[in-house]
């Protein structure tokens, strides 16, 4: 089977567009997650599509329930943890529509770094973007941070991806806030 056939189907399935979402489960270990960095697990989402668990994501907050105005408010801390739940590597480049709206909001330096770290995700890998008011934002590649970034730009947009009044994928962003996991 040529390589293009074996990477088309994940890359159609990361593409953050209309699809089946499921929530997420394994509260246990996001508890002691939330507990270490003072933010309560506020909602969850799973990216499916077909059969297909794609990826898993988690949203932190300092408070529940959840809603958007409390996700945005730039004063108030926050983490997003997207667990990569397709088994095998993740072929080729993140899903145009989220490159769009990187694109649209973040400097080019930190889109390619963005995109850079996409390009080498695998199954079980989990990223996730901290944002706090005092220093910005720290995405994190199973644990090992990447990139540093000051200021709320990067949290915002990716936030926008999945809660945004423009979301990409509806159900993703109505099961993020209804507070449940």
């Amino acid at each position: 089977m040529r390589a293009w056939a074996r990477t088309l189907p994940l890359a159609l399935l990361l593409a953050a567009g209309p699809g089946s979402a499921a929530l997420a489960a394994d509260t246990s270990q996001n508890a002691a997650v939330s507990n270490a960095r003072g933010l309560d697990l506020a909602g969850c989402a799973a990216r499916r599509f077909f059969v297909f668990d794609v990826y898993r994501l988690r949203l932190y907050l300092p408070q529940r329930p959840v809603h958007e105005t409390v996700a945005f408010d730039r004063r108030l801390p926050k983490m997003v943890e997207l667990e990569v739940t397709y088994p095998g590597n993740v072929p080729g480049d993140m899903p145009g529509s989220w490159r769009k709206r990187f694109q649209e909001r973040l400097p080019p330096a930190l889109v390619a770094d963005l995109r850079s770290i996409y390009q080498n995700l695998k199954g079980g890998d989990v990223l996730s973007i901290d944002y706090r008011p005092e220093r910005g934002s720290l995405v994190r590649l199973n644990g090992a941070v990447q990139i540093a970034d000051h200021g709320p730009a990067l949290i915002e947009a990716l936030l926008d991806i999945w809660m945004g009044p423009r979301a990409l994928n509806p159900e993703i962003r109505q099961q993020l806030l209804s507070g449940r996991c």
